[in-house]
Parts: C-alpha cells; structure tokens; sequence
C-alpha cells in the first residue's frame, strides 16, 4: 500500500512538474525560442486591410508581396494571404490578422507577447495599453499653408515648428475642410490638419511645392496620431494568433518600415531608424528633422 502512495505522489509531481514546464514553454518564452522548440507550427494565415489612401491597387499589391517575400524568407514554411477590400462591408470575418479593422464585432486576442520580439526604444512610442490594438505609424498634427499667399509667406517661411497659441485666429481647424482647401488654397490659406495628409498634396501637380507645412506642438509637445492598428483575431487558433504575432513584428521591423512609409509618401513610421530615412528621403517632411527630439518624449491619443 505504502508503495502504491509513493507511485500516486510521484505522478502527481511528475504531471505538475510537466504543466508548470508547459505554462513556462508557453507563457514565458519568446515566439522566436517558441519557433525554436517547434512550439509554433509553419503555417498560412489571411490578412485583410483596406484599400491604403496613398496607394493605387497595383502598389498595393506590389508593395505588400514585397512584404510577403520579406517575411516568408525570414520563416520558411510560414505564409501570408493578403485580402485587400474597398469597401467596409467586404471586411472578411474569417481572417487571423487585421489592419485598420472597422469591424465593431471583432473579437481582439491579446498581443501583448510581440513586445517581447522587439527593442522598444528603437520606437517611438512606449506602446503603453496596446495589447490588442498595435499601430505601425504615426502622424502630428501640422499646419498647412499656401506659399503664394506673400503675407502667409512672409510670417512662416523658415520656422521649423510652431506652437498651438501662435495659430493665427483665421486658421480653419475643420479637418472636413482640407479638401476644399486642397481645390482652392488661395480661398484658406491656413488649414490645421496633421502630417499624414502630406500625400495628397504631392500627389496633385496644382498643389505639390506650393503647399507647406510646419509641425504645431502643444507646450513643446508632439500629440502622436497612431495609424495602421494591427489585430489578431481571437477566434483564430493559437498557432495562427503566434504566426501574426510574428507579422506584426516584422512590420514592426525598419526593413518592412521603410517600405511602408519610406518608399511611400503618408503616415510617419514608428521605427526611428525608418522615421529618419524617410523624413531625409522626401523634401515635404524635412522640417521633421528638427523636431525628432521632442517626438521621442512620449504623448499621443
């Protein structure tokens, strides 16, 4: 009898001791030593994204198989399919990995883990609170005035920054209004709006070079706009939710960085290596250069 209770209190230690080296392997351990261990299996999972503002179809799909390529020959056996929608009604319910998700229905799993893949002070942003919701970019807010206009000219050429009291009272704040503003400078002048909608004056020939802006701060401070939320789907089975894990942290990457934001005028990436090659790669952010500093202390919505 005594023998059959030492066989029962050796199992039971035995059966603890594999369920505390489970919850260590599982909950403790990075998703590259899990990859290691052969903890996460090689498979495909979708993800699905709205049509990028800044891009035509075709650039999509070319910049995000550039992505694709990247990420597969750093995981061999692991893929991605990539859904593009126009339209939020299209918004595929059955995928592991969402960007700039509009669905008020989807359950978010926590992935929180990724913090871990990554050196957080090459970002800007401590990610404080974004367990389910990780952004990719940025923007600050900024003003934007027509360079024709001779008085507008003569106050802010050659300021590289310029603080919410020193708006001038004409100033339009409606954010509604930048594309009436976009069609007829001359009738605005001065419109508040942030650094992402950079794009849109470059891309029209009647606006690029004659539109600038100049970086508005609060106090010293730099209000970061996060864009491009990445989500994982929590009804998706562990293996995948790791796998976007993963893809979410090589977005994260200055390599997928600079061919997100770099190579393509819009949102600022968070990864400060990308963030200074891309503000050296195009004229219209220069004045960022400047502020690169005070956008390392970390304020944002």
């Amino acid at each position: 009898m005594q023998y059959k209770k030492q066989i029962i209190i050796c199992s039971i230690f035995l059966v603890l001791n594999l369920i505390f080296v489970w919850l260590v392997l599982t909950n403790f351990l990075t998703l590259h030593q899990k990859l290691k261990f052969g903890l996460i299996r090689p498979d495909i999972i979708a993800v699905s994204m709205p049509m990028p503002e800044n891009m035509s179809e075709t650039e999509a799909q070319r910049t995000f198989e550039k992505l694709t390529s990247g990420f597969e020959q750093q995981y061999p056996g692991f893929g991605i399919t990539l859904k593009i929608y126009t339209d939020s009604l299209q918004i595929p319910e059955d995928s592991d990995m969402y960007l700039d998700n509009s669905n008020p229905d989807l359950l978010s799993a926590d992935i929180s883990e990724i913090f871990r893949e990554i050196n957080l002070q090459n970002y800007f942003t401590n990610f404080t609170g974004k367990n389910t919701a990780i952004p990719l970019s940025f923007s600050i807010p900024a003003l934007y005035y027509d360079m024709t206009d001779m008085n507008v000219f003569q106050k802010f050429a050659g300021l590289h920054s310029l603080d919410q009291n020193q708006l001038p009272e004409n100033t339009v704040t409606d954010d509604s209004a930048f594309s009436e503003f976009l069609e007829s400078p001359e009738n605005f002048s001065l419109v508040l709006a942030d650094t992402s909608r950079m794009f849109q004056i470059e891309q029209n020939p009647e606006t690029s070079g004659r539109i600038h802006m100049i970086p508005v701060s609060e106090n010293g401070s730099y209000t970061k706009i996060y864009h491009n939320l990445c989500e994982v789907n929590a009804h998706s089975d562990k293996n995948k939710q790791q796998i976007a894990m993963l893809w979410i942290a090589y977005l994260l990457s200055e390599e997928a960085q600079n061919i997100l934001f770099t190579e393509h005028y819009g949102n600022l990436p968070l990864h400060q290596s990308a963030f200074d090659r891309t503000v050296s790669s195009h004229q219209a952010f220069y004045s960022l250069k400047d502020i690169r500093s005070a956008l390392e202390e970390i304020s944002y919505e």
